[in-house]
Protein backbone atom coordinates (compact mmCIF):
# COMPACT_ATOMS: atom_id res chain seq x y z
CA UNK A 1 0.00 0.00 0.00
CA UNK A 2 2.45 2.66 -1.50
CA UNK A 3 1.61 6.69 -1.16
CA UNK A 4 0.83 6.52 -4.72
CA UNK A 5 -2.55 4.55 -4.27
CA UNK A 6 -3.37 7.24 -1.34
CA UNK A 7 -2.91 9.87 -3.70
CA UNK A 8 -4.65 7.55 -6.73
CA UNK A 9 -7.70 7.30 -4.05
CA UNK A 10 -8.25 10.51 -2.99
CA UNK A 11 -8.37 11.89 -6.32
CA UNK A 12 -11.89 9.76 -6.86
CA UNK A 13 -13.28 10.46 -3.92
CA UNK A 14 -12.74 14.43 -4.44
CA UNK A 15 -14.13 13.57 -7.63
CA UNK A 16 -17.11 11.90 -6.58
CA UNK A 17 -17.49 14.26 -3.80
CA UNK A 18 -18.46 16.81 -6.44
CA UNK A 19 -21.50 15.08 -7.54
CA UNK A 20 -21.99 13.89 -3.89
CA UNK A 21 -21.50 15.91 -1.19
CA UNK A 22 -21.63 13.40 1.45
CA UNK A 23 -18.36 11.66 0.22
CA UNK A 24 -16.80 14.41 1.86
CA UNK A 25 -16.46 12.56 4.99
CA UNK A 26 -14.75 10.01 2.82
CA UNK A 27 -12.32 11.97 1.77
CA UNK A 28 -11.60 13.48 5.65
CA UNK A 29 -11.21 9.78 6.71
CA UNK A 30 -8.42 8.92 3.69
CA UNK A 31 -6.91 11.82 4.34
CA UNK A 32 -6.59 11.00 8.23
CA UNK A 33 -4.82 7.46 6.94
CA UNK A 34 -2.80 8.81 4.47
CA UNK A 35 -1.39 11.56 7.07
CA UNK A 36 -0.61 9.10 9.81
CA UNK A 37 1.13 6.75 7.22
CA UNK A 38 3.12 9.21 5.87
CA UNK A 39 4.22 10.39 9.30
CA UNK A 40 5.22 6.70 11.06
CA UNK A 41 5.88 4.15 7.67
CA UNK A 42 9.20 4.35 8.12
CA UNK A 43 9.86 4.38 11.98
CA UNK A 44 6.95 1.99 12.09
CA UNK A 45 8.23 -0.33 9.71
CA UNK A 46 11.37 -0.44 11.46
CA UNK A 47 10.55 -0.93 14.48
CA UNK A 48 8.41 -4.33 13.96
CA UNK A 49 11.40 -5.60 11.81
CA UNK A 50 13.55 -5.20 14.70
CA UNK A 51 10.97 -6.37 16.96
CA UNK A 52 10.10 -9.67 14.38
CA UNK A 53 13.15 -10.21 12.61
CA UNK A 54 11.37 -10.67 9.85
CA UNK A 55 10.74 -8.41 6.70
CA UNK A 56 7.59 -10.09 5.94
CA UNK A 57 6.22 -9.90 9.43
CA UNK A 58 6.69 -5.93 9.68
CA UNK A 59 5.16 -5.58 6.21
CA UNK A 60 1.86 -7.69 6.85
CA UNK A 61 1.56 -6.17 10.62
CA UNK A 62 1.85 -2.67 9.18
CA UNK A 63 -0.66 -3.24 6.54
CA UNK A 64 -3.08 -4.85 8.45
CA UNK A 65 -3.11 -1.91 10.69
CA UNK A 66 -3.49 0.76 8.58
CA UNK A 67 -6.19 -1.80 6.76
CA UNK A 68 -8.07 -1.95 9.94
CA UNK A 69 -7.67 1.32 10.93
CA UNK A 70 -9.04 3.05 7.43
CA UNK A 71 -12.31 0.76 8.25
CA UNK A 72 -12.78 2.28 12.00
CA UNK A 73 -10.88 5.60 11.60
CA UNK A 74 -14.47 7.07 12.70
CA UNK A 75 -13.80 5.67 15.97
CA UNK A 76 -10.18 5.94 15.76
CA UNK A 77 -9.16 9.36 17.92
CA UNK A 78 -5.68 9.20 17.47
CA UNK A 79 -4.86 7.38 14.20
CA UNK A 80 -0.79 7.14 14.83
CA UNK A 81 -1.34 5.67 18.42
CA UNK A 82 -3.57 3.44 17.11
CA UNK A 83 -1.88 1.87 14.08
CA UNK A 84 1.73 1.11 16.32
CA UNK A 85 -0.45 -0.52 19.19
CA UNK A 86 -2.06 -2.55 16.48
CA UNK A 87 1.11 -3.25 14.31
CA UNK A 88 2.79 -4.29 17.23
CA UNK A 89 -0.09 -6.79 18.50
CA UNK A 90 -0.63 -8.26 14.81
CA UNK A 91 3.19 -9.20 14.52
CA UNK A 92 3.16 -10.59 17.80
CA UNK A 93 -0.02 -12.90 16.42
CA UNK A 94 1.69 -13.73 13.55
CA UNK A 95 5.09 -14.40 15.13
CA UNK A 96 3.64 -17.13 17.55
CA UNK A 97 2.55 -19.08 14.42
CA UNK A 98 6.33 -19.32 13.46
CA UNK A 99 8.69 -21.50 15.63
CA UNK A 100 12.24 -19.65 13.86
CA UNK A 101 12.00 -15.73 15.24
CA UNK A 102 15.90 -14.87 13.86
CA UNK A 103 16.54 -12.35 11.89
CA UNK A 104 16.93 -13.67 8.38
CA UNK A 105 19.65 -10.97 6.10
CA UNK A 106 17.91 -12.54 3.10
CA UNK A 107 14.26 -11.22 4.23
CA UNK A 108 15.16 -7.55 4.48
CA UNK A 109 14.36 -5.79 0.75
CA UNK A 110 17.40 -4.82 -0.81
CA UNK A 111 16.78 -0.89 -0.26
CA UNK A 112 19.46 -0.18 1.79
CA UNK A 113 17.16 -0.08 4.90
CA UNK A 114 19.91 -1.54 7.45
CA UNK A 115 23.89 -1.98 7.16
CA UNK A 116 25.13 -5.37 7.91
CA UNK A 117 26.06 -4.25 11.30
CA UNK A 118 22.76 -2.97 12.12
CA UNK A 119 21.27 -6.63 11.42
CA UNK A 120 23.84 -8.03 13.51
CA UNK A 121 22.92 -6.09 16.53
CA UNK A 122 18.72 -7.06 15.63
CA UNK A 123 20.02 -10.68 15.40
CA UNK A 124 21.41 -10.09 19.06
CA UNK A 125 17.68 -9.09 19.84
CA UNK A 126 16.31 -12.34 19.24
CA UNK A 127 17.19 -14.04 22.69
CA UNK A 128 15.43 -11.14 24.32
CA UNK A 129 12.11 -12.14 25.65
CA UNK A 130 9.18 -10.62 23.83
CA UNK A 131 8.46 -8.26 25.92
CA UNK A 132 12.10 -7.06 26.27
CA UNK A 133 12.69 -7.11 22.27
CA UNK A 134 9.17 -5.01 21.80
CA UNK A 135 10.64 -1.93 24.49
CA UNK A 136 13.78 -2.23 23.13
CA UNK A 137 12.51 -2.00 19.60
CA UNK A 138 10.39 0.68 20.54
CA UNK A 139 12.70 2.60 22.35
CA UNK A 140 15.98 3.01 19.70
CA UNK A 141 14.55 2.50 16.73
CA UNK A 142 11.06 4.22 17.12
CA UNK A 143 13.02 6.58 19.58
CA UNK A 144 10.15 6.56 22.10
CA UNK A 145 10.71 7.49 25.49
CA UNK A 146 10.17 5.38 28.40
CA UNK A 147 6.82 6.90 28.91
CA UNK A 148 5.29 6.48 25.96
CA UNK A 149 6.25 2.98 25.22
CA UNK A 150 4.27 2.69 28.80
CA UNK A 151 1.33 4.58 27.21
CA UNK A 152 1.48 2.35 24.36
CA UNK A 153 1.57 -1.12 25.73
CA UNK A 154 -0.22 -0.39 29.00
CA UNK A 155 2.23 -0.02 31.19
CA UNK A 156 4.33 1.96 33.79
CA UNK A 157 7.23 4.03 32.78
CA UNK A 158 9.12 2.42 35.68
CA UNK A 159 8.03 -1.00 34.43
CA UNK A 160 9.67 -0.20 31.01
CA UNK A 161 12.51 1.23 32.47
CA UNK A 162 13.26 -2.09 34.10
CA UNK A 163 12.59 -4.23 31.00
CA UNK A 164 15.33 -1.82 29.57
CA UNK A 165 17.67 -2.76 31.92
CA UNK A 166 16.87 -6.06 31.91
CA UNK A 167 17.84 -6.00 27.67
CA UNK A 168 20.91 -3.99 28.52
CA UNK A 169 22.19 -6.49 30.86
CA UNK A 170 21.29 -9.37 28.75
CA UNK A 171 22.47 -7.56 25.56
CA UNK A 172 25.98 -6.96 27.58
CA UNK A 173 26.22 -10.39 28.24
CA UNK A 174 25.93 -12.07 24.81
CA UNK A 175 27.67 -9.53 23.28
CA UNK A 176 30.96 -10.94 25.51
CA UNK A 177 30.49 -8.50 28.28
CA UNK A 178 31.17 -4.94 26.01
CA UNK A 179 29.90 -2.08 28.54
Amino acid sequence: MGPGSWRNRNVAVNDLAAQNPSTVVSTMTTGRAEASYRRIHDRLWRSLFAYSGDAEIASDAESEAFSQALRREDKIADVDAWVWKASFQIAAGLLKKRTDVAVSVASVPESGVFDRSTLEFLSQLQDLSDQQRLIVALRYVANYRPAEIADLIESTPGSVRVQLHRAHDQLRTSLGGLK
